[in-house]
C-alpha cells in the first residue's frame, strides 16, 4: 500500500475549517464569466412578478435562469439532472453559491417564464453592442429541423382520429355504466363506500380520450384558419407536424428560426413554426430585430438561402429599404444565346442548340423537350416577350393560383397563332399537339430578375459566402455542443418558450468565446463589476 499516493483526507474524517466554495473554481473558468455576463443583465422585469410580502423568500430569478443557461451549455437539459447537477457538481454548486433547488422548481421557472425570456434574450445581445460585437446591420436568416417529444408511429389520420374517439367514447361509456352498476351492488351490500379515484382502466380510457380530443381540437383548429390539413396529427403532441428531418426521414418535427447578425454571429431574433413555410417567416424576423432592439432602420442587408427569395418577400424587402443576398438564376450570355443585344432579331440557327431546355410531358403524357423560359428575353418598356426567332408575345389574359401567402397573380403572354405555325423551332418550342406558345410572369417577378443580376456580381457572391458560417452555426451549435436535437416540452407555445431558451443561451455562449478570443475594440473590456444575486 505504501507504494500509492494516498488520500488528502478520509471520507469520514471531520473538518474543522471549511475550504471556500470560491476557491474550488480556478480563476479562468468558464462559469466564472459565464456568471459576469448575466450580472450585467437588469432583473427589475423578473423581480417585479415576485409579492416579495408572501411566503418564504424566493430565489433570484438571475440564479435560476443561470441554471438553465449553463445547464444547456453543459448538455445538462432536464430538471432532475440539473437537481442532480447542483448537488454534484462544483461549477453548478458554485454557480447557485451552494443552494439546492428541487427539479419542480426549475421546470416551473423554464415553462412559465417566457414573457421575461424574451427581455433577457435581448439584453444578452445589448451586452454585445454595448463591447463593439454585434452591429445588427448585416443579417443572415435560416431555419432547421428539430424533433418533437413525440414518436412517429401514434400519428393518425383525420379519419382514424374520428373513428378511434367514437370508439374510445363507447368504451368510456361502457366502463362507467360496468362501474355504475359496481358501485350500486357494493353499496347495497356493504353500504357508502367512497373512492378517491377513477379505477386504473377507466382513467387510462380518459386519459386516451383526453388526447385524441386534443388531436381533433387542432385539427379543427387547422381547418378554420384554412390552413392545409396534415395527412396524419402526431397524438402525444398534436401542434407538431410530421416533417422530413435533416438527418433523412420523417418524423414529427417543428421548425425553428434564427435571425443571426453576421459579424458577431449571434441570434438577434428567434421563432418556432410548425411547417417547412420558413419564407413566410422573413419579413416578420427582420421586422423583429427593428422592434426588439429599438432600431430607426431595418437591418440594410439580410442572407439568405434559394427559398427565401421569393417576389413577395423581395418586394416587401424592397420597400423596407433592406438589400437581399440569396441564391439567385443568373443567365450567362455566354453560354444562352438567347440574350443578345437586340431581342427582335432571331438568334443565329448555328446557336439554336446551345438555347436552354427542360422536360415536359405533352398532352398524350410523352415526355419531349421544351425551350426553357429563360429563351425568352422581357421587355419591360414594351411589356412583352420576344422569343428566340425575334417574334413578339403579347399579353394576353391573366389568372390567379393559391399560394401561402395568398393568391398570385400571373400574367400569360402568347404570340399570333400564324407566328408559331410557321417557325422552325415549333417541334422544340410548343408542346405536341398545341398551337402556339405561352409565357406566364408572376406578379413581383422584375424584383427577381434584379436580384439575378446583383447576384452576378463577384461583390454580392462575396457577400453571400457569409451566409452559411454565420446562419449555421448557431443549429450546429446547438444541436452538437447542447445535445438539443429534440424538444422537452410540448405545444406550439412551450416549444418556442424552450427555442428561446437555447438561442439565449447559444448567445452567452457566443459572446464568451467572442470575449475570450478578444474580438472587438480592446480597450472596452467587459466590466466585471456585478451585484451577487444574494445582494438583491
Amino acid at each position: 500500500m505504501g507504494y500509492w499516493a494516498q488520500p488528502e483526507r478520509a471520507r469520514d474524517q471531520l473538518v474543522l475549517f471549511h475550504q471556500r466554495l470560491d476557491d474550488a473554481i480556478p480563476a479562468d473558468h468558464p462559469v466564472r464569466l459565464f456568471d459576469e455576463i448575466l450580472g450585467r443583465i437588469d432583473w427589475s422585469a423578473w423581480e417585479a412578478e415576485y409579492h416579495g410580502w408572501r411566503g418564504q423568500p424566493p430565489i433570484h430569478p438571475r440564479v435560476l435562469a443561470a441554471v438553465l443557461l449553463y445547464g444547456l451549455l453543459k448538455k445538462v437539459r432536464s430538471s432532475r439532472a440539473l437537481e442532480d447537477a447542483l448537488r454534484m457538481r462544483i461549477d453548478f454548486h458554485w454557480l447557485a453559491e451552494g443552494r439546492s433547488i428541487d427539479h419542480t422548481t426549475l421546470s416551473e421557472f423554464r415553462r412559465t417564464r417566457g414573457p421575461r425570456l424574451k427581455d433577457l434574450f435581448v439584453q444578452v445581445v445589448l451586452v454585445a453592442r454595448e463591447i463593439g460585437l454585434a452591429k445588427l446591420e448585416t443579417l443572415a436568416y435560416d431555419g432547421t429541423r428539430l424533433r418533437a417529444d413525440n414518436r412517429l408511429r401514434g400519428a393518425k389520420t383525420p379519419d382514424e382520429l374520428r373513428k378511434l374517439r367514437a370508439e374510445l367514447a363507447r368504451l368510456y361509456e361502457e366502463q362507467e355504466r360496468r362501474l355504475a352498476e359496481e358501485d350500486l351492488r357494493e353499496q347495497t351490500l356493504f353500504g357508502s363506500i367512497e373512492k378517491s379515484k377513477l379505477p386504473e382502466d377507466l382513467a387510462d380510457t380518459a386519459r386516451r380520450l383526453a388526447r385524441v380530443d386534443a388531436a381533433l381540437a387542432e385539427l379543427d383548429r387547422v381547418e378554420k384558419a384554412g390552413e392545409s390539413v396534415p395527412r396524419r396529427i402526431p397524438m402525444t403532441d398534436p401542434e407538431s407536424r410530421i416533417l422530413p428531418n435533416k438527418e433523412g426521414a420523417f418524423a414529427p418535427n417543428y421548425t425553428p428560426l434564427a435571425t443571426v447578425d453576421v459579424p458577431s454571429g449571434m441570434i438577434a431574433a428567434c421563432d418556432v413554426i410548425q411547417t417547412t413555410d420558413e419564407h413566410l417567416s422573413l419579413i416578420p424576423q427582420i421586422e423583429r430585430v427593428r422592434e426588439d432592439f429599438a432600431l430607426p432602420q431595418p437591418p440594410p442587408e439580410v442572407l439568405a438561402d434559394g427559398a427565401m427569395p421569393t417576389g413577395a418577400n423581395l418586394k416587401a424587402l424592397d420597400e423596407m429599404g433592406v438589400t437581399m443576398y440569396a441564391p439567385a438564376k443568373s443567365l450567362d450570355p455566354a453560354r444562352n444565346p438567347a440574350l443578345r443585344d437586340d431581342p427582335t432579331q432571331p438568334v443565329p440557327e448555328e446557336r439554336w442548340d446551345e438555347l436552354p431546355t427542360v422536360g415536359v410531358r405533352n398532352k398524350a403524357g410523352a415526355k419531349q423537350q421544351q425551350l426553357k423560359k429563360d429563351a425568352f428575353i422581357y421587355d419591360a418598356d414594351r411589356d412583352c416577350y420576344w422569343c428566340p426567332r425575334g417574334k413578339r408575345l403579347s399579353r394576353t389574359s391573366q389568372t390567379s393560383c393559391k399560394r401561402a401567402t395568398g393568391r398570385q397573380v400571373r400574367v400569360i403572354y402568347r404570340p399570333p397563332v400564324e407566328d408559331c405555325a410557321a417557325c422552325p423551332l415549333k417541334s422544340l418550342c410548343v408542346k405536341q399537339g398545341g398551337t402556339r406558345r405561352e409565357v406566364t410572369r408572376p406578379e413581383n417577378e422584375e424584383y427577381v430578375e434584379q436580384l439575378a443580376r446583383r447576384m452576378a456580381t463577384p461583390e454580392a457572391q462575396a457577400k453571400y459566402a457569409q451566409r452559411s458560417h454565420a446562419a449555421e452555426r448557431p443549429f450546429a451549435t446547438i444541436k452538437q455542443q447542447f445535445a438539443a436535437r429534440r424538444f422537452l416540452l410540448r405545444g406550439l407555445e412551450q416549444v418556442r418558450i424552450e427555442w428561446r431558451w437555447l438561442a439565449t443561451a447559444f448567445n452567452v455562449h457566443r459572446l464568451m468565446t467572442l470575449i475570450r478570443s478578444r474580438a472587438g475594440p480592446p480597450d472596452q473590456p467587459l466590466s466585471l463589476s456585478a451585484p451577487s444575486p444574494a445582494a438583491c
